[in-house]
């Protein structure tokens, strides 16, 4: 059972919308008769009654849903008397860290060694990088970055084709892949070294690769974790973190929550016995301090890849927000070419997105500084599996994990080679005014060469030319230009170029002027729904699983504190909906404790007038959030979710984290999240997880609109709208035509009669 102390840190170290504890560091082994389960804890109760019945966890994010935990044959006996379901992942978790290390030693008997063949220690991975280095020294330098937190060197090799005229090594971009920051994920020094393994040797034979290190560098450091790694072939298998000896006797500090970029955020522990702790400071363990100073070194550095285990995901920036970064588009894309290069392998699919939505908060994670502060593309890949083994991969699972991450590796290596990286930053307008101003965002990022000159929209409006304007930039490599105006419903076609210092034209999307973005001229914005809360209109408080002892949602007057607004958000009332605040005098008095509170919206419709063409509907809402005061800061959220199915079914719009001590506005086009329909519901869940966390949260002034052009009254489609489209609405009243441009029905009263008639003459009237 673990003790009250682990589980008092862990409580510490709760993140995110859900609890998401830090996981504790494994106990030494060995572990006769332990296996590896699945449990889905339904409920706070539930998991905190997990966390009482297992000896480890494995998952790195701890909350309500699935959680990989280790337990004895009594713990798992008590799981199930418990009414949990758990599924068994690993039968005997001694049993196969005994075949691992037997695989290991029976491969290391073999004279015809595969390296492969089997998982190596850090001194064999050394030799292997000094071996390459040997056998292609036109190719391949050996190097290191400095020393560990015990002395220990950490090694890297450096591979590109040889110095061709013109084209020297020195000028190439450089890709960076880096494995082991968490010690005992093994399979990550494995897959940093096929790259480099097979980079070198098939270089003479494919021609893809051959093309790629004849323009780029590629850097590979396999173990920037050695006391760790070490460690975990030594004592114990399960270990994660670095060596260090912290101030209260525990050992270890997280290196991929030791980053500078947004250290001390979500994700990150402040107990020193948890396997997320952060440290003492940013950089303060001397692995990140060499692999930050490192990359600062390296001018010619584009791209970087951080390999970890188990999970088989891609992701890129952000782990420590889930808002979007600048680059999104480059990512987005980026995301999905490396995904479909490791599926076309072996056939698995690898999930992708950012770290912070598609695995868990992670602030001070490595991709989030190599790009936040670096500036270069960072991405980090969950190698397999998905936890059938988990951090015991079986060795047989090392090659065709190179394999496909290969496949990967050279996609990342491609983009950072073009002469420029460009995409789209935030979201590309839908819908464009009568006028010209409806502005595009953009980014150019540097690759092998460098931008010359502005970079440009290309645009025409309706059948005329296309025609460029220079875009301008606020905010480095980020630039804006204006689209020209359409009237509805009128079309604007446009891509986006910028010029590299080779020379080359680079345009986005990339066949441009074969294929464009569009815009559609705006209409009238109808108000679908509206709710300043000045009146009830039907929210329901409350939801299953809503365990909330204090703070549920009220509507009324807020009062303020340091923790809640003193106003509602348009200052055209005085009502708004907020969690409990509405008397008390102090930031706790009446805050979210225990759990959540749920409001949900009325059924409303977001839908145009019939035979209306819907542009874009868009949602907004204004909402406070404060959870940066109290024992435990930061540590809890805000999910607001959207169902088009009266509830049946809900999408999560955002998990709200930022602390802004102000009302802020959200907007979202809302086709692009889920089809609107006439059977709409929000709902606001705020959630108090952590112990001694104060929670306060606010929601005013929703409103969707519908953006449209009106309906086409050319019933017969002849050019003109005159009496001949009321003739041909009286053929269809009569039943003479074959409804096919509209429907008879104009009205829509449920009649098809005299009413319908009446309207078509009107509105060809012009009325």
């Amino acid at each position: 059972m673990i003790s009250l102390a682990i589980r008092v840190s862990w409580l510490m170290a709760c993140v995110g919308g859900s609890m998401a504890l830090a996981q504790p560091s494994a106990p030494d082994g060995p572990y006769p008769g332990q296996q590896m389960v699945r449990v889905t804890p339904t409920s706070e109760r539930q998991l905190a009654q997990l966390m009482d019945m297992c000896t480890a966890v494995w998952s790195c994010h701890i909350g309500v849903g699935p959680v990989d935990v280790q337990v004895t044959k009594a713990q798992l006996d008590a799981l199930r008397a418990a009414g949990f379901d758990p599924q068994v992942l690993i039968p005997d978790v001694q049993a196969l860290i005994d075949a691992e290390r037997a695989q290991i030693d029976a491969s290391h008997a073999e004279a015809d060694l595969n390296w492969f063949g089997t998982y190596r220690t850090l001194a064999e991975i050394n030799q292997r990088m000094t071996d390459l280095v040997a056998a292609y020294p036109s190719m391949a330098q050996s190097f290191n970055i400095g020393t560990s937190q015990q002395g220990r060197t950490i090694f890297g090799i450096r591979i590109s084709g040889p110095d061709q005229p013109g084209n020297p090594r020195s000028a190439r971009p450089a890709v960076l892949f880096h494995g082991c920051q968490h010690a005992r994920e093994w399979i990550t020094p494995m897959t940093s070294m096929f790259l480099a393994d097979q980079m070198l040797e098939r270089y003479s034979t494919d021609s893809r690769i051959r093309a790629l290190l004849d323009r780029c560098e590629v850097i590979v450091l396999p173990v920037v974790n050695p006391d760790g790694y070490l460690y975990t072939w030594s004592s114990n298998r399960l270990w994660r973190k670095n060596r260090r000896t912290n101030s209260d006797g525990t050992i270890g500090v997280d290196p991929n929550r030791n980053w500078g970029y947004q250290w001390g955020g979500e994700g990150a522990s402040t107990s020193p016995g948890s396997d997320t702790y952060r440290g003492t400071g940013p950089f303060s363990e001397p692995e990140t301090q060499r692999l930050r100073d490192f990359m600062t070194s390296e001018p010619r550095l584009r791209a970087h890849m951080d390999y970890h285990s188990y999970s088989q995901l891609v992701m890129s920036p952000w782990a420590w927000t889930a808002a979007l970064p600048p680059d999104n588009g480059v990512f987005d894309e980026l995301d999905l070419a490396i995904q479909a290069s490791i599926r076309s392998v072996n056939g698995l699919t690898y999930n992708e997105g950012p770290v912070y939505t598609t695995i868990y908060p992670a602030a001070g994670n490595a991709l989030d500084w190599s790009y936040g502060v670096r500036g270069v593309l960072g991405m980090t890949i969950e190698l397999r599996d998905t936890g059938t083994f988990g951090f015991v991969l079986p060795a047989n699972q090392i090659v065709p994990t190179g394999e496909e991450n290969l496949a990967g590796a050279l996609t990342l290596c491609e983009f950072a080679s073009r002469p420029l990286v460009m995409g789209v930053s935030g979201t590309l307008p839908r819908r464009v005014s009568s006028g010209a101003g409806t502005p595009v965002s953009f980014s150019v990022i540097p690759g092998a060469s460098a931008l010359v000159g502005a970079p440009r929209l290309v645009a025409r409006s309706g059948s005329g030319g296309f025609e460029a304007s220079p875009a301008t930039t606020s905010s480095g490599r980020v630039y804006t230009a204006n689209l020209p105006g359409a009237d509805c419903p009128g079309t604007v076609r446009y891509y986006l170029e910028a010029t590299a210092a080779n020379g080359l034209v680079v345009r986005l999307p990339a066949d441009a002027p074969n294929s464009t973005f569009e815009a559609i001229g705006s209409g009238p914005d109808f108000v679908a729904f509206a709710d300043d809360m000045e009146t009830d209109r039907g929210w329901v408080v409350g939801a299953t699983g809503d365990a909330a002892t204090s703070g549920a949602w009220q509507r009324g007057v807020p009062q303020q504190t340091t923790a809640q607004p003193g106003s509602d958000n348009s200052g055209s009332g005085v009502n708004c909906w907020v969690t409990g605040p509405l008397a008390g005098t102090n930031a706790n008095s009446n805050d979210v404790d225990g759990g959540s509170t749920t409001l949900t919206s009325p059924r409303f419709s977001a839908l145009a007038p019939p035979y209306w063409r819907v542009v874009t509907t868009t949602l907004s809402y204004a909402r406070w959030y404060s959870n940066n005061t109290g024992a435990n800061p930061n540590n809890d959220s805000m999910l607001v979710l959207i169902s088009n199915n009266d509830g049946a079914t809900w999408v999560t719009l955002e998990a709200v984290t930022e602390n802004l001590g102000r009302w802020s506005t959200k907007t979202y086009p809302l086709e692009l999240i889920l089809a609107p329909t006439n059977q709409m519901r929000l709902r606001f869940v705020a959630s108090d997880r952590s112990p001694d966390s104060t929670v306060e949260c606010g929601l005013d002034d929703v409103l969707v609109t519908v953006s449209a052009c009106p309906p086409d009254l050319d019933l017969n489609a002849d050019g003109n709208v005159d009496q001949g489209d009321v003739d041909y609405l009286v053929n269809l009243v009569a039943g003479g035509a074959n409804p096919t441009a509209i429907d008879p029905d104009f009205n829509q009263d449920g009649n098809v009669d005299q009413g319908d008639i009446s309207d078509i003459i009107n509105a060809v009237a012009g009325g």
